[in-house]
């Protein structure tokens, strides 16, 4: 197999295509749902390793537990501080790291992206993402990582939406790499809303999926052969999203979107179709998935952001996986 294609299988793997736990009879049964301690903690990103263990970030107190697929207790991975918080997340199994947006909500302090050894949670790179940039969420394509800036919203004036790419010399190994702009097409711009481009996910072949937080736009990127973008255009849904937020691949050509006001939904990328997953999740801000559920993170931003008390205990939901 040739090193461009064992770094797609594994770029394919961290966003949910393919899903190596979970997939046996004893999964087959309904998971419970997680809890997630603390009464602060607004999980706002999650992410699966390979061996079916769930990251769940935290975007007020920075921490970052752990659900071992073996208990699904959780456990504290990164410990609160670490980050002052943290936005996206996402296992690299080939580095054998996690990354995490590590940003501040009050936007004084310059967001990084952080790596995070599995093994023990250690910091082992650590890059600042330029030009007051705001890290929201991450891909990975062919060992690059891909990060969707979505903007410093009390900046004025307005920046630009951006996705920036991290090259690293060994992509087996998150240290010594240089994080560059790749694309601030203008489609990534637009509407009176402070934040912006938010989530992404890579199709495994050439294509980048994001959407814009304050419009509800679905849009499209392609990856040109020599690692350049295409022109962004966005796809013709019937009625926009509202705030979405956490996006996954389901397959080569279907996405999952979480919208914060209580929808998970799937879109046919080849049609703009839009399928209703379920309305039964509370304020939803990321998705993964782990063999035959996918696993919703309810991170209750809106009331975060509205000064209102959340609902306890802070929960990751198990949905089935819908059928294509």
């Amino acid at each position: 197999m040739k090193r461009r294609d064992v770094l797609a299988l594994a770029a394919a793997s961290v966003g949910g295509v393919v899903a190596g736990a979970g997939t046996g009879p004893a999964a087959w049964a309904a998971p419970a749902p997680l809890t997630v301690p603390g009464d602060t903690f607004h999980p706002e990103s999650i992410t699966a390793a390979p061996n079916g263990d769930l990251y769940v970030a935290s975007i007020v107190t920075g921490e970052i537990v752990r659900f071992p697929a073996r208990t699904r207790v959780a456990e504290t991975f990164v410990p609160a501080g670490v980050n002052l918080g943290t936005a996206g997340i996402l296992v690299d199994p080939l580095r054998r790291v996690l990354w995490a947006c590590a940003i501040d909500l009050s936007f004084q302090t310059p967001t990084e992206l952080r790596a995070f050894d599995l093994a023990t949670g250690a910091l082992v790179a650590s890059y600042t993402v330029p030009d007051r940039g705001v890290c929201a969420d991450l891909a990975i394509a062919y060992g690059a990582v891909y990060v969707t800036d979505t903007t410093d919203p009390t900046a004025d004036p307005r920046l630009p939406g951006r996705i920036l790419r991290l090259v690293t010399p060994d992509p087996c190994r998150a240290t010594g790499g240089a994080l560059t702009v790749w694309s601030a097409d203008p489609a990534f711009t637009s509407g009176p809303g402070g934040l912006q481009v938010n989530g992404i996910a890579f199709d495994g072949r050439a294509t980048f999926y994001t959407t814009n937080y304050s419009t509800g736009q679905l849009i499209r990127v392609g990856l040109r052969r020599d690692g350049s973008p295409t022109a962004a255009t966005e796809i013709p849904l019937a009625t926009p999203f509202v705030n979405p937020d956490g996006i996954r691949m389901l397959d080569r050509t279907h996405l999952l979107v979480t919208e914060n006001p209580g929808r998970l939904s799937l879109v046919d990328v080849t049609t703009a179709e839009v399928t209703l997953v379920t309305g039964a999740v509370d304020q939803p801000t990321s998705v993964v998935r782990v063999g035959r559920y996918l696993w919703v993170a309810e991170g209750q931003v809106l009331r975060l952001q509205t000064g209102q008390p959340p609902n306890l205990p802070f929960t990751i939901r198990p949905v089935p996986v819908p059928a294509v």
